[in-house]
């Protein structure tokens, strides 16, 4: 019988481990099917994926909204001399604005990630496109006269913020994704002209194919749809 006792412990330890067994595959199961990371995760997805187009029916609707402001004010400019001159002055002080859609001629620019990070001899940072690149050249394009500019249908204003988040950029706190499209209304000449002047921001970026610059008769940039009340700054009491 002593000889045989280690039969007895083998026999217990292996009563014990299968009831530990059992109790994990329990609570494994239980965390899947009560709100577990694996059961929710579809779940969040699904609710990002709702909420990102709610808000682009929200901005679509923004949009629309804001058209029939300006419709309603053109109407009522047809009254009087002073109403139509007042009209005119809103209508000029919200295109500075960028709050109403505006078309003209100008240029199209697009940014991608470079396709030869592979062989190209250089750090893989300079092979993509960064929030810098996209705020240089709004810069130039302002300065070659550009009147109004949008980054993928984001309008830029002077509010206007362009910044990195980990892997993603955000234009109006609104996420963008390569390929990035800046439009710009002004002369198409001037613009393009001074985004290719020698050392200038096209010939910065190690691989040509990063920059396409297309020049337009008619561009059609929407206007800003976001929300950024004054809370600090008032007129002057005049």
């Amino acid at each position: 019988m002593r000889n045989k006792s280690w039969v007895l412990q083998i026999t217990i330890m292996s009563v014990v481990l299968g009831m530990l067994l059992a109790v994990s595959l329990k609570t494994q199961q239980k965390v899947s099917t009560e709100g577990g990371v694996p059961t929710r995760l579809p779940e969040l997805v699904s609710a990002y994926r709702e909420t990102k187009r709610q808000n682009k029916v929200l901005n679509e609707q923004v949009e629309t909204l804001l058209q029939k402001i300006t419709d309603y004010e053109k109407q009522l400019s047809s009254g009087t001399t002073a109403e139509s001159i007042l009209n005119r002055e809103l209508q000029d002080a919200k295109m500075l604005a960028g709050t109403t859609s505006v078309q003209g001629p100008g240029i199209i620019v697009t940014l991608k990630d470079s396709t030869q990070k592979d062989e190209a001899d250089l750090p893989a940072y300079d092979l993509i496109v960064h929030d810098l690149d996209i705020r240089n050249f709004i810069s130039e394009l302002v300065l070659a006269g550009a009147e109004a500019i949008s980054v993928n249908d984001q309008r830029v204003t002077s509010r206007t913020s362009i910044r990195c988040i980990g892997p993603v950029i955000q234009v109006n706190s609104v996420e963008v994704v390569p390929p990035y499209e800046i439009k710009a209304i002004g002369d198409p000449k001037t613009l393009e002209g001074a985004l290719k002047m020698p050392q200038g921001l096209v010939e910065l970026f190690p691989d040509p194919d990063m920059v396409k610059i297309e020049q337009s008769d008619n561009i059609v940039i929407k206007p800003f749809t976001g929300n950024k009340p004054f809370k600090w700054a008032k007129p002057v009491e005049q």
